[in-house]
């Protein structure tokens, strides 16, 4: 495995070459050197192309002898019977990191596995490390480097993501952008024919502009190494984990995918169940759960309230609380009292405040009264899930907040009408709300935590993992 601190240049270069850039928009390499430049990469931008003298405005070296000096990162995407030869000029010259786009290497077989290994000898003449091949490469909203999704935003956050598959970084970034997820550093790894997903686990690990750590695998290169990693990862942040490759079928799949070997379902699941790490079962699973990490308060225990404006809510939310574990607790007399106290002429007659608590449609003062029977209720429970028809402007975020760090317990929240809250999701999420489309995807996610929560308990770890701008424990 490479040591932590030598991933710095690789998330971070100083100096990049692109080299297959292109002027031609239909090619990989015009429209990466495209996201750099519009991006505003901080660094030293070199387009490689032997047949053009300016690319976008930039001149270009004819091959990476030409290079004025010693670059951190190459982006290479050139066809792939020519990537051994530039991965061994990288080598000669210095290049730090090859990100290597180009696909056609051990996922098809015994031809293109030659080809790999060739491409690896040649790195391991120097001391070039590679990224891929078979791979979208990186988004880094620090560095200004984005490969990954064309045109997206580079607003920074403590999210990190690992994946093997370039459709699943690219809308676990996407996606989560739509709904206020913010992400310090995304890796499409692909074939991980050098660099593997537990090396860049070790380095996020120990980052600390990343709050927790998702992750999509098909197969693993060093299986003991990446049990034993994420171990370790999860005791200083949460890692969620979307395994593929369950199903026969599925094995093929990745095997001609990312010439990943899947492995044993049951080994690897009984291997990890003692690591921490959250597991997911698909994109949607995911997205849902680095939401919910991304908060700066997990529940340290499992007793939550329910405070909804719909009794459908009340009933969904109950029943998949308690079948998860979490306790959904009768809130004590003097709670129930000051909770009637509030309600008494803003509802029609209702059932007492037990928990939950259905608010159905306050006909006046709504905000006070929902923030009211929210404190009341969060004194006497662990978590707070709210199902919410009141406007989502800054006004309402900002109070969510507010209740929620005054309260020092997390708030997960769900739109009465998901489809015409979709901005205020956002900035919800953004500050550290958690928001979801049902109250099943809220419980799920709050029962995860909790147990993640329990599982640190143990060895004395805070209820919380620390966030990008604190120390890890």
């Amino acid at each position: 495995m490479v040591k932590p601190m030598d991933l710095d240049r690789l998330f971070n270069p100083s100096a990049l070459a692109v080299i297959g850039a292109s002027a031609d928009m239909h090619k990989t390499g015009a429209r990466f050197l495209k996201s750099l430049i519009d991006g505003g990469y901080r660094g030293k931008l070199y387009p490689v192309n032997p047949n053009e003298p300016r690319i976008q405005g930039l001149p270009v070296c004819r091959s990476v002898s030409e290079l004025p000096e010693s670059v951190d990162v190459a982006i290479v995407t050139v066809p792939s019977a020519a990537v051994p030869g530039v991965i061994a000029e990288c080598s000669l010259h210095g290049v730090k990191f090859a990100v290597v786009h180009s696909a056609g290497f051990a996922e098809l077989g015994p031809q293109g596995k030659r080809l790999e290994a060739e491409m690896l000898r040649h790195a391991g003449e120097g001391k070039t490390r590679v990224i891929g091949p078979n791979c979208m490469g990186l988004y880094v909203p620090q560095a200004r480097i984005n490969t990954i999704v064309e045109g997206l935003g580079l607003e920074p956050g403590g999210l990190a993501f690992i994946g093997q598959s370039g459709w699943v970084s690219e809308n676990v970034i996407e996606m989560g952008y739509e709904r206020g997820l913010r992400f310090s550093k995304v890796v499409s790894i692909g074939n991980q024919s050098d660099l593997a997903v537990e090396d860049v686990l070790e380095y996020l690990a120990n980052d600390a502009e990343t709050r927790a750590i998702g992750l999509y695998v098909e197969g693993l290169k060093h299986g003991r190494d990446f049990v034993r990693m994420a171990r370790q990862a999860s005791r200083r942040k949460p890692v969620i984990l979307w395994k593929a490759g369950r199903t026969p079928t599925g094995v093929r799949a990745a095997a001609s995918h990312t010439g990943s070997l899947a492995g044993n379902v049951a080994v690897f699941a009984g291997a990890l169940a003692q690591t921490g790490v959250i597991p997911a079962r698909g994109l949607d699973e995911l997205l849902d759960l680095m939401g919910a990490f991304s908060s700066p308060l997990l529940p340290a225990g499992k007793r939550v309230a329910l405070l909804v404006e719909a009794g459908g809510g009340a009933v969904s939310g109950s029943d998949a609380a308690e079948s998860l574990g979490l306790d959904v607790p009768t809130f004590s007399t003097g709670c129930q009292q000051e909770l009637l106290r509030v309600l008494e002429g803003a509802l029609p007659p209702f059932a007492p405040p037990r928990n939950p608590v259905d608010l159905v449609w306050p006909t006046r003062n709504a905000a006070a009264i929902v923030m009211h029977c929210a404190r009341t209720m969060l004194g006497e429970t662990d978590a707070l899930v709210m199902l919410n028809y009141q406007p989502w402007d800054q006004r309402f975020v900002d109070s969510m907040v507010r209740l929620r760090d005054e309260a020092g317990k997390p708030v997960f929240i769900i739109p009465g009408h998901p489809v015409q809250r979709r901005a205020g999701i956002a900035l919800l999420t953004r500050a550290g709300i958690p928001t979801f489309v049902t109250p099943e995807q809220a419980v799920r996610c709050l029962a995860a935590a909790y147990r993640y929560v329990n599982w640190r308990r143990p060895a004395g770890l805070p209820a919380a993992a620390p966030g990008p701008d604190q120390p890890a424990s």
